[in-house]
């Protein structure tokens, strides 16, 4: 994977972590359709999500993205009403590793292409993206041994 050198890799090079605010709803959904968009133009990824959703950017779209910020919104300790099943609704996919890989190479791009997001809610959407990876492939990947 290629790890882009504008946002720190670890906490550690991170330095001090700044306090930030929580993100504004209108930022983060344009993040979600910026980087749900550069999925969609992926010949890895958006086979999987064309599938599951139809074509972007109507069909399902906008209720998955309504979805995800709710979880964002959840996650970064803002105010949601998301109450989904992550791991669940990666089941089922036909996903592996090469997914994950991508998917994380993809939002860290998406990331570091917001201008108008703080560097420190950038890192910290990048640092949860890199732990739900885990439990996200893990459940994905246990579903196929399980056939």
């Amino acid at each position: 994977m290629n790890i882009n050198p504008t946002l720190p890799t670890t906490p550690s090079e991170a330095g001090p972590r700044p306090a930030h605010g929580p993100l504004d709803d209108a930022e983060l959904r344009a993040l979600l359709w910026a980087f749900y968009g550069a999925v969609m133009q992926d010949g890895l990824l958006a086979p999987v999500f064309r599938t599951k959703l139809g074509p972007f950017p109507g069909a399902g779209w906008p209720v998955h993205i309504a979805r995800l910020a709710g979880f964002w919104r959840a996650v970064t300790g803002s105010p949601s009403h998301y109450r989904g099943q992550p791991a669940l609704a990666h089941r089922h996919l036909g996903i592996g590793a090469e997914h994950f890989d991508r998917w994380l190479e993809l939002w860290q791009d998406t990331l570091n292409g917001q201008q108008r997001l703080p560097s420190t809610q950038a890192h910290t959407l990048l640092t949860l993206a890199r732990r739900m990876r885990v439990n996200l492939q893990r459940a994905a990947l246990h579903q196929q041994d399980d056939q």
